[in-house]
């Protein structure tokens, strides 16, 4: 039997005293980020449970789980949370439902709010890269999933779509349509999601050897009225006549990108060619039909409430990690450019 990881292991393999990563794991006095991610490191790779008092501690469960997302008015999350709910409450958990509005300050309260509730276990989308926030769940040994937002330096049971390849494919479509003038409204780089997002519509613009221009990289952090703002900036400043192609990188930016290509009577996809990571909410209702790589919502949902329910009740998970694959759309918001 593998033998249990001590602090004096962490402390070790971290080369830094028993001492630091005590503070690492408390939190009560500061240290460098280099530090702490080396700590990070080890207690990953050393499979240390930081909480081990904490445990023993909450031995009354709450039947309390938490769903935190980045905005709950994104239909996704809603659709991932009401799919989580049906099948935990049906085995006696109650589901807690918190947006942070894509804000780490706001994602912090949050945390500390449902520590303070005693939650069995948390499903996070995360605002940012940074372990800070997270952190403070595992102190309390608290069962946490991200949910498609990678932490890279925390080893975490994550459940989400393969956002390279997914983006990729969205751009391809439109260089495979003839377009070679193709923006991209981009997400928050700060997390996982959008960097991802983002580096595959740069890959695809390498591999068919298309320039990548700064001035078509437009920022709309995962919010509509930004990507409004963004996309109405761009219409007003064009010079070129010629009809644009772009890459929006959630649902909630491309119904922005929307708005201002009707503002500024911009017709879709005559003028504009509109590919969307992501389906706008009663897509089958509207004309021009959106390009889009439809998120398998149902699929997320219900891993994400196997993998609670599993460990609650015991039984160990060996799979860390599932890739929910994604479903290609092709809509009428694309225009066949001659060649």
């Amino acid at each position: 039997m593998k033998k249990k990881a001590t602090i004096k292991d962490v402390a070790k393999m971290a080369n830094v005293s028993t001492a630091t990563v005590s503070r690492v794991l408390n939190n009560n006095y500061p240290v460098s980020e280099e530090v702490m991610e080396k700590v990070l490191s080890a207690m990953n790779e050393l499979e240390y449970k930081p909480s081990s008092i904490a445990r023993s501690l909450r031995i009354n469960k709450s039947n309390l789980v938490a769903i935190v997302v980045a905005d709950i008015r994104n239909p996704y999350y809603a659709s991932i949370a009401r799919e989580i709910d049906n099948i935990l409450f049906h085995e006696g958990y109650n589901l807690i439902l918190c947006s942070t509005d894509e804000s780490p300050d706001k994602e912090r309260k949050v945390l500390d709010l449902l520590i303070k509730k005693n939650v069995d276990a948390v499903a996070i989308s995360p605002c940012v890269k940074d372990t800070t926030n997270i952190m403070e769940l595992l102190q309390e040994d608290i069962y946490t999933i991200l949910i498609d937002r990678k932490i890279p330096s925390l080893h975490l049971p994550f459940i989400g779509g393969n956002n390279f390849e997914d983006s990729y494919l969205l751009t391809e479509h439109l260089i495979k349509k003839g377009h070679r003038q193709i923006a991209i409204m981009v997400g928050s780089l700060d997390n996982s999601t959008g960097e991802e997002r983002f580096n595959g519509y740069k890959k695809a613009l390498e591999n068919y050897q298309l320039p990548y221009n700064e001035g078509l990289v437009l920022p709309g952090d995962f919010i509509e009225d930004k990507a409004f703002a963004s996309m109405d900036q761009f219409f007003s400043t064009q010079d070129s006549k010629e009809p644009i192609a772009i890459v929006s990188c959630n649902n909630l930016m491309t119904e922005g990108i929307m708005k201002a290509a009707k503002k500024h009577n911009k017709r879709i996809p005559e003028d504009l060619s509109l590919v969307s990571f992501g389906e706008i909410e009663s897509q089958e209702l509207i004309v021009p039909k959106v390009t889009c790589i439809k998120q398998n919502v149902k699929s997320i949902g219900k891993h994400v409430a196997k993998m609670i329910s599993d460990q609650l009740n015991g039984m160990e998970n060996t799979n860390k990690e599932y890739i929910i694959e994604n479903i290609f759309i092709e809509g009428t918001s694309v225009k066949e450019m001659a060649t």
